[in-house]
């Protein structure tokens, strides 16, 4: 692979990693403004940003809730699963840029030595 492939491939993942993103906050901005809540299309986004989405609600919510608990007050909020969403679907992105680029250190460290 040359170095203009290796720049079309990697704009392509920017691209595609972008749209990912953008369609989870987009389809759940969405819900929020209409208001929908607990229907099919949230099941949906949660298992399309599974394992960041649990990330970010185990690491960063609830800590946060916790840390910030005012009395047990709870209020609804249209866009609340928003920050569970997009938070999850951009660690998703930043675990699969790890993992791909773990792989290729160890394919190059294999090839090399």
């Amino acid at each position: 692979m040359n170095a203009q492939q290796a720049a079309r491939s990697g704009r392509k993942a920017t691209v595609l990693a972008c749209t990912y993103v953008g369609l989870i906050a987009a389809v759940s901005l969405a819900r929020g403004i209409v208001g929908a809540h607990g229907d099919g299309t949230q099941a949906v986004l949660f298992f399309l940003s599974f394992p960041g989405s649990l990330l970010i609600t185990a690491l960063v919510v609830l800590p946060l809730g916790a840390l910030a608990d005012d009395g047990g007050s709870e209020t609804a909020v249209p866009y609340g699963p928003m920050l569970y969403l997009v938070g999850g679907a951009a660690l998703n992105v930043l675990l699969i840029y790890v993992a791909t680029k773990g792989l290729r250190r160890f394919r190059t460290a294999r090839r090399n030595g």
